[in-house]
């Protein structure tokens, strides 16, 4: 990659939703906080100038992930848009482009943090939003267009009953022109039902002088972000079904596979059968010609039943 990039992560939802005391971001997904997937996915894209943003409780996300990422504090919960602008003294002085990603979206797929890019470079855009077709598209930023041109992006609250009726809709991932992200930020209002500073309005406000689109991606559950506990239910058990298919072709015999519940990170063996309502977690590795019988939970290598 030539040109110099570097990503924005926005973690600092205090997980209301989710009725946590933990920051959303930092709760567990798979045996590993949400925010270290984002963060491993933008090292696997090569991008390691890394700001995360956090805000109540930020020491926990610290924590996490120690000195690997550079930090900006958003002292108020007043909007996307605010959180990035907490983030200002990062990105000021620096040249390239610029990824804003929410810290609530584990799968995102690095391959597609590069396709952002290359389609945002290719077509010489100052500003990209990744989009897909939702079918029901409820609760999501619709993409307005005049033809082909974006226009803006329009929140669910804020959306007209036609606007509402928009199947493109944005993913909360963003490439844009670091060198035009101060400005634009500036130019973002409140007015609106929430009174919050919304990221989405740089679309608009950059789409009336620069070169503003969308790269239009096949929806699939990797690009889910997580709000509250039964979404995060949902993708676990999509995930999970990912997981045991390719344990299953590489040789490991899963018995009631849909019963049994496995961690991506758990290594397993050759000639290995794990019987029903098994749950093998953390850093655990299974050796070769093992048979796990049902009901076993396996954590870090030692049996607790």
């Amino acid at each position: 990659m030539d040109t110099l990039v570097q990503a924005i992560i926005l973690a600092a939802g205090k997980g209301t939703r989710m009725k946590t005391d933990l920051p959303k971001c930092a709760i567990p997904f798979f045996g590993k906080p949400m925010i270290r997937y984002i963060v491993d996915a933008c090292h696997q894209a090569k991008i390691n100038d890394i700001c995360v943003v956090v805000g109540d409780k930020q020491e926990v996300i610290k924590d996490l992930l120690k000195d690997e990422v550079s930090y900006a504090f958003q002292a108020r919960p007043l909007g996307t848009a605010s959180a990035v602008m907490a983030a200002k003294d990062f990105f000021q002085n620096k040249k390239g482009i610029t990824i804003i990603l929410p810290g609530d979206m584990p799968l995102i797929k690095p391959n597609i943090i590069l396709d952002l890019i290359k389609k945002h470079q290719e077509a010489k855009n100052d500003l990209t939003i990744l989009s897909t077709i939702l079918d029901n598209p409820t609760s999501f930023g619709r993409v307005i267009r005049n033809q082909q041109h974006v226009l803006k992006i329009v929140e669910e609250k804020d959306a007209s009953l036609t606007e509402k009726q928009i199947k493109e809709i944005n993913t909360s991932l963003y490439c844009i022109k670091t060198n035009l992200l101060e400005d634009a930020l500036t130019k973002i209002t409140n007015h609106n039902q929430s009174q919050e500073f919304y990221l989405t309005d740089i679309v608009e406000i950059l789409a009336k002088e620069k070169n503003v689109d969308t790269y239009l991606v096949d929806y699939d559950f990797h690009l889910i972000g997580i709000n509250d506990l039964d979404t995060l239910a949902n993708l676990e058990k999509k995930y999970q079904a990912v997981i045991n298919k390719k344990l299953m072709l590489e040789g490991v015999h899963l018995i009631m596979p849909d019963s049994i519940l496995i961690d991506e990170d758990v290594k397993i063996g050759h000639n290995v059968t794990i019987d029903a309502y098994s749950i093998i977690r953390g850093n655990t590795t299974i050796p070769d010609n093992i048979y796990i019988p049902p009901y076993s939970l396996i954590v870090d290598n030692k049996r607790k039943n």
